[in-house]
């Protein structure tokens, strides 16, 4: 079986590559749970291709999606991880940039990794779940307290 990913627990959480050909949304995943991660924060660097990315329509309530086959920079990776159903989910944004320094942007749902992908995820010691917004029909995060 390929090595899919390296990584080094550290003081505050782990530092993740992820190598070439592996597909991020699904190893991901198989890492956060795998490490018991049900919150937590994640940031990432290095080059992707086969990107599919959104924009949520808020009219439709739906996400349109785009897959862009180039390989790209991964100039930035931000997203927080949660349960959805009791699975660890992660929702990621990232900003893309290609061969003319184009950037493209927008909501994350997978990619393959061209070269590399460098992640930090730093977990949360408590439990962050989703559930269903009747006005938007996202899953967003449910946290128990409000000002």
């Amino acid at each position: 079986m390929t090595k899919k990913l390296t990584c080094q627990k550290t003081d505050v959480g782990y530092l993740v590559r992820l190598m070439q050909g592996t597909r991020v949304t699904e190893t991901l995943g198989a890492f956060f749970e795998e490490e018991g991660i049900s919150a937590g924060v994640i940031s990432a660097i290095g080059a992707l291709e086969a990107v599919e990315l959104g924009y949520f329509d808020r009219a439709a309530r739906t996400y349109l999606r785009k897959t862009f086959s180039e390989i790209y920079e991964l100039v930035s990776f931000t997203g927080n991880i949660s349960l959805v159903d009791g699975v660890p989910f992660m929702h990621a944004h990232a900003i893309l940039s290609n061969a003319d320094y184009t950037p493209i942007a927008g909501h994350f749902f997978d990619a393959t990794v061209a070269v590399t992908m460098e992640a930090y995820i730093q977990p949360f010691s408590v439990t962050i779940t989703r559930e269903p917004d009747e006005t938007t029909g996202l899953k967003l995060l449910k946290l128990p307290h409000s000002r």
